[in-house]
């Protein structure tokens, strides 16, 4: 039997190794909840507006977006458009919601793979070291991986698996 962690999860050392795995975790419980539905469910409308397929693509969107931060911080220009996330979020959906449930099943698999290579791919120091982009303000860019990983997935759980409207 197990308890609680007793060392709290901002107090644990986080590295490369353990955000990947928490990141991949995330897509675990994505992949068991989507393994649920058919493609017909998949475009079944979970909100007023949004269908399982959309939320796919929201998340592949946000994990498209945390990708291109990585390479925008590198380049010295980082993400100029400072935009509403309810905005950036319509307009994704705008582009986004005429897409086959194909390609955004393919779209956002490659964008998880992509993000896990800019983890691989990026520096200690660009991961952990909360100074180092002045663009996050002290956040260390490893947590917008997880808030665009992970703990976007969790956000979505529900959503995802709640019954057709």
């Amino acid at each position: 039997m197990t308890g609680p962690d007793p060392i709290p999860a901002h107090h644990r050392r986080v590295n490369r190794t353990s955000l990947r795995a928490t990141i991949e975790g995330g897509r675990q419980r994505l992949d068991e909840a989507l393994a649920d539905f058919d493609a017909a469910s998949m475009l079944d409308r979970v909100d007023d507006e949004w269908t399982r397929k959309d939320v796919l693509a929201h998340l592949e969107a946000w994990e498209r977006r945390v990708v291109e931060l990585l390479a925008k911080l590198r380049a010295g220009d980082p993400l100029a458009e400072r935009i509403e996330t309810d905005e950036l979020n319509a307009r994704n959906y705008r582009r986004d919601r005429d897409r086959s449930l194909t390609d955004v099943r393919n779209g956002e698999q490659a964008a998880h793979e992509a993000m896990l290579a800019a983890i691989d791919a990026a520096t200690e120091e660009e991961l952990f070291d909360s100074g180092h982009f002045a663009w996050t303000e002290g956040e260390p860019l490893a947590n917008w991986f997880r808030s665009n990983g992970d703990e976007h997935v969790d956000e979505h759980l529900e959503q995802l698996t709640r019954p057709a409207r």
